[in-house]
């Protein structure tokens, strides 16, 4: 369950060493080494040939778009359920999961669980922008184990993917 900051918890945060000047997306698949061209944040759908754009992104373009990356789709079909939401699935010891959120304000947003094999490997991580490290805090609050109780603002969940372990080659992209 996400906890709000206090005083007492301030030791539960979750710190993943990751290059800054990637962003979200790159940290979601696991890729520090990007391919392609354009600015150093990776595009989803880019590496697939689908990327979204600011024009036309959706939940579901989103999501497609993640998927033509090389993500598992794991939603069932459902895109943007809260009741999918408060219920991720469960990976076997091979992948990891991915959540997909879609920005009202035309943009993504990704967090990912640790799966490092440590006893935090359920801990959902992210990396909040480009600029900043990535970690288990979000607007004040730690993901912990729960992404439903953290308050993500004007992200709206779309879908839980996953990925083999060793992560997905994504590419960068213009957005």
């Amino acid at each position: 369950m996400a906890e709000k900051i206090a005083k007492g918890n301030l030791n539960k945060g979750v710190e993943v060493a990751w290059e800054n000047g990637l962003n979200c997306y790159s940290f979601a698949a696991k890729c520090a080494a990007p391919k392609g061209s354009g600015l150093i944040a990776c595009l989803p759908g880019a590496a697939g040939g689908q990327p979204v754009t600011q024009s036309k992104i959706t939940p579901v373009t989103l999501h497609n778009a993640c998927v033509s990356d090389g993500f598992i789709d794991v939603s069932g079909g459902v895109i943007s359920s809260d009741y999918k939401f408060k219920n991720p699935p469960t990976c076997e010891s091979t992948n990891y999961l991915i959540a997909v959120f879609y920005d009202t304000r035309k943009s993504f947003h990704f967090a990912r669980q640790l799966a490092d094999g440590s006893i935090n490997k359920h801990k959902w991580v992210h990396k909040p922008s480009a600029a900043q490290s990535a970690h288990n805090m979000q607007g004040g609050w730690y993901l912990l184990d729960d992404l439903s109780n953290a308050d993500w603002g004007n992200f709206e969940f779309v879908s839980y993917l996953k990925a083999p372990n060793a992560g997905i080659a994504v590419n960068k992209g213009t957005f």
